[in-house]
């Protein structure tokens, strides 16, 4: 009786702790979002762009606002479209002045972006594109930046292509005399021969290129052979290559970054001599990129299946660069909180602090402006130079089979040219030098891992064996390519790079192809076992090139790759594997890097890192835990039901409710052990052995139990162990459901 004060006084302030938390969540409110302006041609002709702008914007925005968001803030996008339209886009930029929005990114078109820089310039709010390369646009707006190299430098760049890969054939450069033409044209003339360079404009007016055929019919023409190099953007790219194509012009013809996308070739799709001839407008057809996903890291490879996953196709470059672009936009939202010069205010959010948000944000961005400050994006580190723009590595690629994939050869900035022997590099062919420009020359080697058979997974000794095919497409005839290990092949008797089984001339490059057959080291996750993933990893790296030199690319010719980019695989390839399930072949470009200094004094004081080029296939399985647990956990599952029942044994049969459990504690614990085995001297518990250890509990619980009740039947209060009985019935059953319920939610849903 005396502990019925204490008990009330506990179930009162309970209550009232119950109900102080549910007014406050009454009364808690979200703090305001930061609102964010979205620009860009959500109609119009470049509106399957601008969708593919904005999917890739809310990838980077849903990841932040899964964390929280920005300091207890969400971020909000507020869409603008500007229709494809700088009329529209000038139009809007007033709203988006007028708004509640702190910065905006886009547009995606560089007219619309020029249209729209003076007012963002006027109501100093900053704005941050991913996709528009007019110079103009940065170079007269301190406001404006940019997640990508400017036109000039994607002109310069096929330029110094022309002259290292080709040798400076005969270029005839046809470009729009607007903004983006005009950039395009200066950088591509100040870095070509002007003896091997003539030069042909078309006016534009009114979103409209004006009267082409002169300027074209002189271009188509010229007498002998050479390329054609456009420069225009996508509101005109497209008709000029129709036009010139029409003229009888079957050469290479080189567009800017505006043409680097798959869906670029929709353009031709509905043309009659598209149907007539697949591929007419296409062929030889090669444009700049800033990324290309068959030859890009694992990040951008993580992104590509993270948007095919929400929007239902492949990315391109302005997916990436619009990711890129939000990514560094939340990074200046975070660093405005703590940059010195606003002593830890960050976005404020009032009525008063409009423009002081705004600018704390410009001038965030603005201080990411070295490597020790860079953001990590799908190329690398990225941060603004002094005219606000990122020059990152422009790549050049071809159109094949309605891909567009990356060239054979393709040049690599040196960064850091101390500790490396230039003109020695030079003389052996490695190296080209543009004025203070050098250039690694990187052969691409176009590579395919088809699997045969998998045959056994040995979690316990962490390796399994595989056979497969292994491929490699690349120009010249130089065996540096081929100089290739597999770091975990255990039997190093079963690749011989030195000899291929086919070797051979495939669509005017090299071809060699291997067959490996071995057993491979594996790092098993067994976290989730038996409800696992895993990961089985075939990976090569070059032993002698560094990554400058020789990188390795995914053949999707040759993969012929899914739409999700992984491959189609035979059911066969792993009917051998009766306790998995295969989910999927993914292919990454990887590589190994070192910060060694190899012992030379010209790189003691250097940062430069040497990396190896490298080659991933990784096959995704999944454990089939029913088949696992019907085999192996079958008598684990008994015991649960046995020592469930004996809560339900009279009061006569006192002594087999406690030795019953004792006894299943022991049985499962044998069994246990035998699991274990299974998986091996692991350093951590896995979910199997959860299961045992619940069970474990379950067991005491119930002799405690019927114990208990033994002693209340003893005292003569029976109601009381009734009730006993009861709750434990309810705690014994409600905890085997709570578990059946979240390993069905964690591994089955």
């Amino acid at each position: 009786m005396k502990q019925r004060p204490i008990v009330w006084l506990a179930v009162v302030a309970g209550v009232v702790l119950v109900l102080a938390v549910a007014w406050a969540a009454v009364l808690w409110t979200r703090p305001e979002p930061i609102r964010i302006a979205f620009a860009n041609s959500l109609s119009g002709p470049s509106a399957p762009i601008g969708a593919e702008s904005l999917v890739a914007t809310q990838l980077a925005i849903d990841e932040v606002n899964a964390k929280g968001g920005v300091n207890g803030r969400l971020i909000e996008l507020v869409l603008f479209d500007d229709a494809s339209n700088p009329a529209v886009a000038r139009a809007n930029a007033q709203a988006i002045a007028d708004s509640p929005c702190v910065a905006v990114l886009g547009h995606y078109l560089s007219s619309a972006s020029l249209a729209a820089a003076p007012i963002y310039k006027d109501a100093r709010i900053p704005a941050l594109t991913g996709s528009s390369a007019a110079d103009d646009l940065t170079n007269n707006s301190e406001y404006y930046f940019r997640a990508l190299s400017p036109v000039s430098v994607q002109a310069r760049s096929i330029a110094e292509h022309l002259r290292a890969v080709m040798r400076e054939p005969k270029v005839r450069l046809v470009h729009t005399r607007d903004s983006y033409g005009k950039s395009f044209e200066h950088g591509f003339a100040t870095a070509y021969p002007a003896e091997q360079l003539r030069v042909f404009g078309l006016d534009v007016a009114a979103g409209q290129i004006g009267s082409t055929d002169e300027a074209l019919d002189a271009a188509a023409q010229e007498p002998g052979p050479g390329v054609i190099v456009v420069g225009a953007a996508t509101d005109f790219s497209a008709d000029i290559v129709k036009a010139l194509r029409r003229r009888g012009i079957k050469g290479m013809i080189i567009a800017s970054q505006a043409a680097a996308r798959e869906s670029y070739l929709q353009n031709f799709a509905n043309e009659p001599e598209e149907k007539a001839q697949p591929g007419f407008f296409s062929e030889n057809l090669y444009a700049a990129s800033s990324l290309m996903f068959d030859s890009a890291g694992v990040a951008a490879q993580v992104f590509a299946a993270d948007y095919k996953a929400k929007a239902g196709t492949l990315p391109s470059w302005v997916a990436g660069g619009s990711y890129d672009a939000a990514r560094l936009m939340i990074d200046a939202l975070k660093r405005a909180a703590v940059h010195p010069r606003f002593m830890g205010q960050g976005i404020q959010k009032r009525s008063d602090s409009k423009v002081a948000d705004r600018d704390r944000v410009r001038v965030a961005l603005a201080a990411i402006n070295d490597p020790k400050s860079a953001v990590v994006g799908l190329t690398g580190r990225l941060y603004f130079n002094a005219n606000r723009d990122i020059p990152r590595p422009i790549r050049l690629g071809f159109f094949r089979y309605g891909l567009f994939v990356t060239a054979p050869l393709q040049l690599v900035r040196i960064d850091q040219p101390k500790g490396i022997d230039l003109a020695a590099e030079r003389e052996e062919g490695h190296v080209v030098t543009f004025g203070d420009r050098h250039y690694w020359i990187q052969r691409v080697v176009y590579t395919g891992i088809d699997i045969i058979r998998v045959s056994r997974i040995d979690v316990k000794q962490n390796s399994f064996n595989v056979d497969f095919y292994l491929w490699m497409r690349f120009a010249g005839d130089d065996e540096a390519q081929t100089h290739v290990e597999f770091p975990a092949l255990l039997d190093r008797g079963a690749f011989d790079p030195a000899r291929p089984i086919q070797i051979g001339q495939e669509d005017g490059l090299s071809y060699r192809l291997y067959r490996i057959n071995g057993d491979f080291k594996a790092r098993f996750d067994l976290h989730d076992y038996p409800f696992d993933t895993q990961e089985l990893r075939l990976r090569f790296q070059n032993t002698e090139q560094r990554r400058e030199l020789i990188t390795y690319v995914i053949d999707r010719f040759g993969l012929r790759l899914a739409d999700d980019g992984s491959s189609r695989a035979e059911d066969g390839a792993y009917s051998g594997l009766q306790l998995w399930r295969f989910l999927g072949l993914n292919y990454f470009v990887e590589s190994q890097s070192s910060g060694s200094t190899l012992g030379k004094a010209s790189s003691f004081g250097a940062e430069a890192m040497t990396e190896f080029a490298g080659f991933d296939a990784t096959i995704m399985l999944r454990r089939s835990s029913a088949i696992y647990m019907l085999k192996n956990l079958l008598p684990l599952f008994l015991l649960v039901l046995v020592v469930f029942a004996t809560l339900f044994f009279p009061e006569t049969m006192f002594r087999e409710r406690v030795t019953i459990p004792v006894t299943s504690i022991l049985a499962s614990a044998v069994l246990l052990v035998t699991v274990a085995s299974q998986v091996g001297d692991v350093g951590y518990t896995v979910v199997v052995e959860e299961m045992f250890y619940i069970f474990f509990i379950l067991c005491l619980m119930t002799i405690l139990a019927g114990y208990k009740h033994e002693k209340l039947r003893d005292a003569g209060r029976k109601r009381a162990a009734i009730i006993l009985d009861h709750a434990a019935r309810v705690i014994y059953a409600g905890t085997v459901l709570a578990v059946i319920v979240v390993l069905y939610r964690r591994y089955a849903v």
